[in-house]
């Protein structure tokens, strides 16, 4: 039994006012998907912020060649023939988040063929999982309350929010206290600094003024491939770091761990090539008691034991993927993972228009 079809789409979609993340502004978001068919007619689905870049084109052009014909139940194999395929191009960067949609769709066809979820599948347990609330983008716009009072409405029950940096020392001295004071003492407070900063010495001066905090983590300080200086600000500032968001290079992702000190690693299961290789990065990281934490995608993360990242499923201003998705986990301030053969999800049809790439 084969796959016989890798099929790719992309679905644009505004978002109501600018996100301000690091360096970066986000007007919009653009997700890719990709649909993959086996010779009974079962389908497998991923998707992924595409962040502007041609993924759908890269599935079709240099990817799904490679996978159209492999074996169905051996999505392994499937991984290694795309890799190979495509190495002179795709070992790290664009081609391998291609890889890794198709991958992520691959395994989703692989486990409906055994009757199984996933998590099953790849020998994890259905239990509940920590899950990771991004609650509020602080503006320049909104008063500290303002955001502080977003923040608190949405979390009881979680484990952790989630807020961005924003590059006013005063204003984030104001919103931090603020949520240290008045979040429910079983929630924790993450900080993502959205690769802003262009060194550690900019990094820990500017955290200094944010007075005497307490935080889960300060994620994506700096660059991920700056292990050490990720390592300085942890050590100086005495936050613990959290660093992995975007990373293809599964090399990068072992320095920040090895080099880095990093107290919890970030997974995107997309970016590093799909569920194959990122179940080797967790095994690494649970042998070196690293805990590991899911960049987005809660649909995928959630079957593979780690903390789970998501966004207010119920409509919220900052990611509306959630409104691209048909079923899923359940949520409840953790998230369990679905029980029904696959990942449990699927996609909207209204929103992507997947055209065949070619069938054998």
């Amino acid at each position: 039994m084969t796959l016989t079809d890798v099929s790719a789409a992309t679905a644009v979609l505004p978002l109501p006012q600018p996100l301000r993340l690091g360096a970066m502004t986000v007007t919009r978001r653009e997700y890719s998907a990709v649909r993959v068919t086996d010779d009974a007619g079962r389908a497998g689905h991923a998707y992924c912020l595409s962040r502007e870049a041609p993924m759908a084109e890269i599935v079709r052009r240099l990817v799904a060649s490679h996978a159209v014909g492999a074996d169905a139940d051996d999505p392994a194999d499937t991984w290694d023939r795309m890799l190979r395929g495509s190495a002179i191009v795709g070992r790290v960067g664009l081609v391998r988040r291609a890889i890794g949609l198709v991958d992520v769709a691959a395994w989703d066809v692989a486990a409906q063929r055994a009757g199984v979820p996933v998590w099953q599948l790849i020998g994890e347990s259905g239990d509940p999982r920590d899950a990771m609330l991004v609650a509020a983008y602080p503006s320049a716009d909104r008063a500290p309350r303002e955001v502080a009072d977003e923040v608190l409405a949405q979390a009881s029950g979680w484990k952790r929010v989630k807020i961005s940096r924003m590059p006013d020392p005063a204003y984030m001295r104001e919103l931090i206290g603020v949520l240290n004071d008045e979040l429910p003492a079983q929630t924790g407070l993450v900080v993502d600094a959205g690769f802003g900063w262009r060194d550690a010495d900019e990094a820990i001066a500017e955290v200094r003024q944010w007075g005497d905090i307490r935080l889960d983590w300060l994620e994506d300080p700096l660059l991920p491939e700056d292990a050490q200086g990720c390592a300085r600000i942890r050590r100086e500032s005495g936050l613990p770091i959290s660093v992995g968001d975007e990373v293809t290079d599964p090399e990068v992702l072992r320095r920040l761990v090895t080099i880095g000190n990093v107290d919890v690693l970030r997974l995107d299961v997309i970016a590093v090539g799909g569920i194959t290789p990122a179940r080797e990065l967790i095994a690494w990281a649970r042998e070196r008691g690293v805990p590991v934490s899911g960049h987005v995608y809660p649909e995928v993360t959630s079957h593979l034991g780690i903390e789970v990242e998501t966004f207010a499923r119920g409509g919220n201003p900052y990611d509306p993927a959630p409104t691209l998705v048909v079923g899923g986990p359940r949520f409840d301030g953790r998230v369990t993972p679905i029980a029904v053969p696959g990942l449990g999800f699927s996609l909207d049809p209204s929103r992507f228009d997947f055209t065949p790439s070619g069938r054998h």
